[in-house]
């Protein structure tokens, strides 16, 4: 049985830990054996256990702290033995000037963790990962691009491969066969980070949600990409796929389904119900998910505004990121200290995703008009397989597929007035009229499973001669 390491570098946000559940369970399913190295296991162990019988001898999570822990056999690095000067050298090929910055303060660390207690050293490492995945979280930081370090504020890929290093060496635990990264869209592009790729034998791909290229042709791929162990990547957006495939014709580009987590609750959460309560019987419009700039949140108070009160309720439930709102910031927090009689607002992440699907559940339309965004998004998987009509912004597409499938309706962005116009027609229509059952299927586990069954022979498949990664053709 092949071993397949999903490498999830940023656990704890929300829909990454649904792709850690289903693309296990999938795998699973096909007769691959799963290694997940995480910072935590996103819920998996237990999904698996309710969803995927018999899969406990198939599925192995190590977290990066148990990695970090984990006492290899001495001398396997392959710095050990060598002087300070060529280990510096060997850091700088894989991880550039921070690296050399950051072994600079190891001294100092060593200090800090041999004199404070261990639960005070606890406490602050939990702020200090509360700080990171917020700043993760944000789309200025994938902006950064400073002239000395073009990765700056991204992920490298060199740590993550020291944990899976270090736990392909714990017992029972074999080498993979292929290397699963969940989340590419912050990772390390420049040659010096991406190196650590190349230091293996370990064939490689992942998925990219956002592909360059998919939002223009001509702009270069990414860096990772010419590792000589890349395979290929997992894409959501159709266009992607044909920019990618000629302009690295050895590697393999798949469009996967936008797959999402459907579980329920055995019964409506407390949220839920108070949400419904405080309805009663007007029609309930959720945002839900992270509360940032780009969701629409602006337009969507304008809405909120000129809707009938006695008509509509409206819920705003997310982790909201106040620095993306820029000038806009103090009219969003009055919104969310001073909610209105319609409204129902909650700073902060559902406890689980089946939290997350009551909420949906709960309500009666989803509203989905982002501002500037062409990407694929599961809130359209969500609101089909839960049942619920969803709104989404025009000439995207979120709003090509909304319209092809019948799934809901569509508005122009920024267009307050449009967009209550589409609620009002939406609450009008009877829920029978709309065609979830399709666009459910076509972004089911089973229609990921069938693109993963074709796809993996091709990455694992000997590219003796493939592996000679060819320049990029043009871009």
């Amino acid at each position: 049985m092949k071993s397949i390491y999903l490498v999830n570098p940023i656990s704890g946000r929300g829909h990454l830990d649904a792709y850690v559940r289903l693309y296990s369970r999938a795998l699973i399913e096909l007769g691959y054996e799963v290694v997940l190295v995480s910072e935590t296991d996103g819920g998996a162990s237990a999904y698996l256990e309710r969803n995927c019988p018999g899969s406990q001898d198939k599925f192995g999570f190590s977290s990066f702290e148990q990695a970090q822990r984990w006492n290899p056999a001495p001398n396997r690095s392959e710095r050990a033995g060598k002087s300070a000067a060529q280990r510096a050298r060997l850091v700088w090929q894989d991880e550039g000037m921070r690296g050399l910055a950051t072994r600079c303060v190891r001294i100092p660390r060593r200090i800090f963790r041999s004199y404070v207690p261990l639960s005070i050293q606890n406490n602050i490492a939990r702020i200090r990962r509360a700080i990171v995945r917020r700043a993760l979280s944000s789309r200025i930081m994938r902006a950064f691009n400073f002239p000395i370090d073009p990765d700056a504020g991204r992920i490298l890929f060199q740590p993550l491969l020291r944990h899976v290093h270090q736990v392909v060496t714990m017992p029972g635990r074999p080498a993979p066969a292929l290397v699963l990264f969940l989340y590419l869209d912050l990772m390390a592009e420049r040659s010096q980070n991406t190196a650590a790729l190349d230091r293996d034998a370990w064939p490689w791909t992942g998925i990219l949600f956002h592909p360059r290229k998919a939002a223009d042709r001509q702009a270069p791929h990414e860096g990772y990409f010419d590792s000589s162990n890349a395979r290929g990547a997992i894409f959501l957006v159709p266009p992607a796929i044909d920019r990618y495939a000629a302009a690295l014709p050895r590697q393999h580009f798949v469009l996967a389904p936008d797959v999402a987590d459907l579980e329920l609750p055995d019964a409506p959460t407390e949220m839920a119900h108070e949400i419904r309560r405080r309805a009663g019987d007007r029609t309930i419009v959720l945002q839900i998910g992270s509360i940032m700039a780009h969701k629409g949140i602006p337009t969507l108070l304008d809405v909120i505004n000129a809707a009938d009160p006695k008509r509509f309720f409206f819920a705003l439930i997310g982790e909201v990121y106040w620095e993306t709102f820029a000038e806009q910031e103090p009219r969003v927090r009055l919104a969310f200290e001073r909610t209105p009689e319609n409204v129902f607002a909650h700073n902060g992440y559902t406890q689980s995703e089946r939290e997350y699907n009551s909420l949906i559940k709960t309500c009666d339309v989803v509203y989905a008009v982002y501002q500037s965004f062409n990407s694929s998004s599961n809130s359209l998987t969500k609101a089909s397989g839960l049942g619920r009509p969803i709104l989404v912004a025009a000439n995207t597409l979120m709003g090509e597929r909304v319209l092809a499938s019948g799934i809901g309706a569509v508005a122009q962005e920024g267009d307050a007035a449009g967009i209550l116009a589409a609620l009002n027609q939406i609450a009008d229509r009877p829920l029978e009229s709309f065609s979830f059952a399709r666009y459910k299927d076509d972004h089911s586990l089973e229609s990921l499973k069938l693109v993963l069954a074709e796809a993996i022979p091709r990455w694992l498949v000997d590219q003796a001669t493939a592996n000679k990664h060819s320049l990029p053709n043009g871009d």
